[in-house]
């Protein structure tokens, strides 16, 4: 895996173009906070053997509540639902924009160690799926294909088809969620315990350190852009907020 280090939003862009000129495949891009974390999702990190119990609940509860829920059997809406309020989940983020992947990365620098790096993962999601066997085609989220790939987050001991076994896809989110469309929202769906990383080359993904040093820039130079918390989640709390922060 190729690592690249950056400077400034400048130097990202530069960036990024050379990545196109390589190849004209589309890539996508998650921004982490600290650049030695794992490209793992959510719940196998905090809860990998519980999934199907935290599904399952928030399902029971929220279904009693909610005015129009998805229906039972289409578990991507279930599981974007949860990514959406921070429960964990085997989908990992991921943004079709390189500034809202800066943003997630820099947002809390002054949370993080003041020697800590932050991050930029670029993925080639069609080479991806072609790597997993499903084409080069970039799936809806709630496409058969998904569907198989997410069914074990609600029934654990699913019989499902070899092929989508120990596998990982990309796909895009068909929800509608403002939140999401602002984001420009995709996911990755980890149906393997195995690593992201563990699946790629040198051509499928790589990694853009962002030096501890910039990262108070960058956030400022990203809300020059409009990328911002408003602009990030759209919704009344955080406009409260980001109108507060400049006052």
């Amino acid at each position: 895996m190729e690592v690249l280090t950056i400077k400034s939003i400048n130097s990202l862009m530069e960036t990024i173009e050379m990545l196109y000129s390589r190849n004209e495949s589309r890539i996508w891009f998650r921004g982490q906070p600290n650049a030695i974390w794992d490209l793992i999702p959510s719940v196998q990190r905090s809860h990998p053997d519980s999934e199907h119990i935290i599904t399952n609940d928030f399902y029971i509860r929220v279904k009693q509540i909610l005015p129009n829920p998805p229906q039972k059997e289409n578990y991507s809406a279930w599981l974007s639902m949860m990514q959406h309020y921070w429960l964990p989940t085997r989908l990992l983020d991921w943004s079709m924009s390189p500034l809202i992947a800066m943003y997630f990365a820099v947002e809390n620098y002054f949370n993080q160690g003041v020697d800590t790096d932050a991050c930029i993962w670029c993925l080639r999601p069609s080479v991806l799926n072609e790597k997993m066997g499903f084409g080069s085609y970039i799936y809806p989220s709630d496409a058969y294909t998904v569907q198989r790939m997410l069914v074990r987050a609600f029934k654990e001991k699913e019989v499902i088809e070899p092929v989508f076994e120990d596998k990982i896809i990309a796909c895009c989110s068909v929800q509608n969620d403002l939140r999401m469309y602002s984001q420009q929202s995709a996911f990755t769906v980890h149906n393997t315990k195995k690593k992201l990383v563990d699946f790629c080359d040198d051509e499928t993904l790589y990694k853009i350190i962002i030096p501890s040093y910039i990262r108070k820039d960058l956030l400022k130079h990203l809300d020059f852009c409009g990328i911002n918390q408003g602009f990030i989640y759209p919704d009344m709390e955080h406009i409260a907020l980001d109108i507060r922060y400049r006052r």
